[in-house]
């Protein structure tokens, strides 16, 4: 049979390309473990001891139930959470439902994955998710809840559903659609159906899809009672003849969809392709509201083969929903068989199997996590095993019908179509939902990715985070499936949001680069903390001819602005001074689009020529006639028309920013520009100030510090360029590399931003508070008090006392919870009205001493 890479893979304009996936199961911690465990044949329950029980707060009596399940599917860390990561309190977070908090650190994480965490180059990205019952609302926080007062509103945004999605977009950035999916246990292969449409729609570029369940029981396990869809002993065996119920525990899934023809043409990282989708409902004709039913479940799996364009026959794995329940199994596979013979399939050419053998049933977690388990298998070529199966339910005609079951795993042979699978997921209520998934098509090819130092940025929220991240990716990148470094430091600077704390890695080899990061990692390297971009200052000097010419063969971004930025006939010129100022505004000119825009630019003699001809005040044809001049070229001053300045000038002659006026005089341009020596003090006012600057060329008056290039005799012109890029984009200064080298590159998964979770669970209490200062606090102590709770409430770092509450933030909603916690603090009330009327530290702290 042919492989994938001898097959047809025609792309259509309504597939959907998976481009990456993340999330938590019980007893795997990420998708990796998962797959490991899967072709293990692991079932990832617990089954907890006695004494494990007892510490978890069984009480004797269900200890002595014999009916007692001691097994349950739970996330051991389900109520962690890293809140100062996402800028919440302690006890904000301790509010908001786990589901809610474990699936923002879920998209987080995948966002960080794929390579679309830093603004995703201006695409839309939407979510679309949905949560199992919230538990922890009604076991935990376990309070009336009145929607007519302030807390109460609070209490609804932390724990409704409606706020799963839309608090992900707000806390990421993210602009697409944001719809909340609410299917019950379909829930979350129903978001993914939602997601593609909008895809296909085109109302959004990237889609999230997914769902997540966590269930806060007051103890693991439970009791089983006669009747009920709940296994006797905890254990899910879907089709086979010892079935007898499911078990539900924790979970979270979530993936990130794109256009198909636009993910290879982005160089995303494709694992499958979503050909096509379909839900339903069962409507009346059933037995009861939570049964389901055969018409249902076949119409929907008929309709999304019908939209994927794909014969039944063609696919060989179908993930089915899997209950083991005694409705539900016979009933699934009556409608999958009957839907396959329709479609064509032959006996037992089609492998079955159900993930809810390994984990249970996560609820709305369930469909995402089968779709996350086909991707898995389609991506490896490998169908795991079913582990509980050993022998057919006598309710179900397995012999003869399309499929088998495989108590093993076993590799998944090619055949004359691409491998193709398909999952389901059925709600109690009757919402189906049916996907055909399709492995993915080989890459294109592209060219292999030119020899050249590159630069890898690293950034975090704190040191000890940039440390931890910088160790991770040096372990991918000595690993032995390491990513091109083109392709790994595209997906640093262009696919990941900048973090204040930063350093960098300038290589031409893996080795270099992993030494580099392992460096940052045990803090022997240097890193910056960039808390607000600084202002840009152009330094310009005379430009080694040779180093330009190797920048513009070696750097595309440099040719291409010479070519449509530069007037031709300075190009053409061949004499040396025309060499300096196509140099010079080339150069300067990719800083400012590389976002390095100058907020004053300056330079002694030659340089300061320069500098007034990227500003506007001279043409390029009357800098190059005075940089002739006087190389001796021309035998008289040539004549100039100074025009006004779009750029503050920074002059060596005044040791400062040249008057305008000055500026307009021709005589200074002829005459007084070669007589400066004030570079330093012309600068010196900027760099006081905080200013970074940006140096071109080799200054006749170089400035002292930080601020010279990199001079190593050893370094290339492209490795020096880079090096200056890593030293502006540590100091905050958001210039933007990722595209100067030319070369196609490709996003690839790299480790995500570290969390640091602390268990967060209303009813378990914090560390001891710190003792209150006796008295109410006055003058100075009162607003460093202020300044802490501004800080923490408005999520901002606040160190003036005169900035008002609306520079900082603008919503109402922060202005009533920031007077609250002021009141709280103090102890006496502050009414909101008081607070919008002396909006700054320093007038309500004159405020509150008026008023005692």
């Amino acid at each position: 049979m042919p492989d994938a890479d001898e097959i047809d893979m025609t792309i259509r304009s309504n597939d959907v390309a998976v481009i990456g996936m993340s999330g938590r199961f019980p007893g795997a911690p990420d998708v990796d473990t998962f797959w490991s465990r899967l072709l293990a044949g692991d079932e990832l329950l617990t089954t907890y001891t006695d004494d494990e029980l007892v510490a978890a707060g069984v009480p004797e009596r269900v200890l002595r139930d014999p009916h007692y399940v001691r097994r349950s599917a739970d996330l051991p860390d389900a109520f962690d959470f890293d809140h100062e990561f996402f800028g919440y309190t302690r006890r904000e977070a301790k509010l908001m439902d786990p589901q809610q908090r474990i699936m923002l650190e879920v998209a987080s994480e995948l966002l960080d994955t794929i390579g679309y965490s830093g603004g995703a180059d201006g695409q839309a990205v939407g979510v679309f998710a949905g949560a199992a019952m919230n538990t922890y609302l009604t076991n935990v926080v376990a309070r009336s809840c009145d929607l007519l007062t302030y807390d109460g509103i609070g209490l609804m945004v932390a724990n409704d559903k409606d706020y799963l999605t839309t608090r992900i977009s707000y806390k990421l950035g993210l602009k697409g659609p944001s719809v909340a999916v609410q299917t019950a246990c379909s829930t979350s292969l129903v978001a993914v159906h939602v997601a593609a449409q909008s895809l296909i729609a085109g109302e959004c570029d990237i889609a999230l899809a997914g769902g997540v369940s966590v269930i806060a029981n007051p103890y693991p396990g439970y009791v089983y009672g006669e009747g009920m869809m709940f296994s006797p002993d905890g254990r899910c065996r879907p089709f086979d003849a010892d079935a007898a119920g499911t078990t539900f525990g924790d979970g979270v899934g979530l993936v990130a969809l794109k256009r198909l023809a636009e993910a290879i043409e982005d160089g995303d990282r494709v694992l499958a392709v979503l050909k096509g989708s379909a839900i339903n409902n069962d409507g009346a004709d059933k037995i009861g509201y939570a049964a389901p039913s055969v018409e249902g479940q076949r119409a929907v799996i008929s309709e999304a083969h019908a939209v994927a364009e794909v014969d039944s026959d063609t696919i060989t794995y179908v993930e089915a929903h899997g209950t083991a329940t005694a409705l539900g199994d016979p009933i699934e596979f009556t409608a999958l068989s009957e839907a396959f013979v329709d479609g064509g399939a032959r006996p037992g050419q089609c492998a079955l199997g159900s993930v809810k053998a390994n984990v249970g049933h996560l609820a709305a977690a369930a469909g995402i996590t089968g779709f996350i388990k086909t991707v898995l298998a389609l991506r490896h070529r490998e169908i795991p095993g079913h582990p509980t199966f050993t022998r057919p339910n006598p309710q179900i005609e397995l012999a003869g019908s399309p499929f088998h079951i495989n108590a093993l795993p076993r590799a998944w042979q090619p055949g004359p179509t691409p491998r193709r699978a398909a999952v389901s997921s059925f709600a109690i209520g009757g919402t189906n939902a049916h996907v055909v998934l399709e492995e993915a098509p080989p890459l294109p090819a592209r060219p292999t990715p030119d020899a050249g130092p590159r630069l890898l940025a690293v950034s975090a929220k704190s040191d000890r985070a940039l440390r931890e991240l910088a160790g991770r990716l040096a372990d991918v990148l000595a690993g032995p499936d390491a990513p091109d470094l083109l392709d790994a430091a595209y997906t640093l600077r262009a696919g990941r949001r900048g973090f204040a704390h930063r350093g960098t890695v300038v290589a031409d080899d893996h080795a270099t680069a992993v030494a580099g990061l392992r460096a940052i990692a045990a803090g022997a390297a240097a890193a910056s903390t960039a808390e607000a971009a600084p202002a840009v200052s152009f330094l310009f000097g005379e430009v080694p001819v040779e180093d330009f010419r190797v920048l513009a063969e070696r750097v595309p971004a440099v040719a291409d602005i010479v070519r449509r930025s530069v007037d031709s006939a300075l190009i053409h010129a061949q004499s040396p001074p025309a060499a300096q100022v196509t140099a010079a505004l080339a150069l300067a000119t990719l800083w400012a689009e590389s976002g390095a825009r100058p907020d004053a630019v300056g330079g002694a003699g030659a340089g300061e020529v320069l500098a007034a001809c990227y500003s506007g005040v001279l043409d390029e044809n009357e800098a190059l006639a005075l940089l002739s001049w006087r190389a001796g070229l021309l035998d008289g001053p040539p004549e100039v028309r100074p025009r006004v300045p779009r750029v503050p000038i920074l002059s060596a002659v005044v040791g400062g920013e040249l008057p305008e006026a000055r500026a307009l005089d021709p005589l200074h341009w002829t005459r007084d520009v070669w007589e400066g020596g004030r570079s330093a003090e012309a600068f010196g006012c900027r760099t006081a100030d905080g200013a970074t600057v940006v140096v071109i060329g080799t200054p006749a008056e170089p400035l002292p510090g930080a601020f010279d290039p990199d001079d190593d005799p050893a370094s290339s012109p492209v490795a020096r360029l880079l090096h200056d890029a890593a030293r502006l984009w540590t100091a905050g200064v958001p210039v933007d590399w990722s595209d100067w080298s030319g070369q196609e590159h490709r996003r690839v998964p790299l480790p995500a931003h570290p969390l640091y979770r602390s268990r967060l669970r209303l009813d378990e209490p914090d560390p001891a508070p710190l003792a209150a200062p006796a008295g109410p606090p006055r003058g100075e102590e009162l607003k460093r008090l202020l300044a802490k709770l501004w800080t923490e409430v408005l999520r901002t770092e606040v160190d003036r006392y005169d900035r008002s509450v609306f520079d900082i933030d603008d919503d109402p909603m922060l202005a009533v919870r920031l007077a609250r916690r002021i009141g709280t603090e103090l102890g006496v009330p502050l009414p909101t009205i008081d607070l919008l009327k002396n909006p700054t530290i320093d007038r309500l702290a004159a405020h509150l001493a008026r008023v005692g």
